[in-house]
């Protein structure tokens, strides 16, 4: 879109408007609807914002090496108490609880607290008994060792 543009229409409108066309706009109940809507979300949810931060939450890493597959998830301000970690094929479940750390009205928030709940897709299945799991300086660690499949030839008839 052409910035210019735009600015030359927004003054042509101002001339004909008794009113700032741009005054609360944005403030208006429809456009909150409007906008819940194209990110679909129900009305009665949370802003977009943090929806939109949850569903990458927490943020992982997924390295594969020779022998295992590891996985790294930040849960920085979580403990482990709280922290529920499933497994189904090759889908791993990652869910949590946790309160805030210090109460009062913050005025930068970057880090997300609370409740969250992601499914991660892993590269290779595996046995839930055979991942093993630990936690460490706000680090979940997930390891499971590599099922070397063997590949046969197949005739074809």
């Amino acid at each position: 879109m052409d910035i210019d543009k735009l600015m030359q229409w927004m003054d042509l409108a101002k001339k004909y408007q008794k009113t700032d066309f741009w005054d609360g706009v944005f403030d208006h109940p429809s456009f909150s609807q409007f906008m819940k809507e194209q990110m679909n979300m129900d009305p009665s949810t949370e802003p977009p914002e943090k929806a939109v931060q949850e569903k990458n939450f927490p943020p992982i890493d997924i390295y594969i090496t020779d022998k295992e597959v590891i996985v790294l998830a930040n849960l920085a301000g979580y403990i482990k108490e709280n922290l529920h970690v499933s497994l189904s094929g090759t889908k791993l479940l990652l869910s949590g609880v946790s309160k805030p750390i210090i109460t009062g009205q913050p005025a930068v928030q970057e880090r997300f607290q609370g409740d969250f709940k992601r499914i991660i897709e892993l590269p290779e299945p595996t046995d839930p008994n055979k991942v093993h799991a630990k936690f460490e300086n706000g680090l979940l660690i997930l390891s499971y060792k590599r099922k070397k499949i063997h590949q046969k030839r197949v005739n074809i008839e």
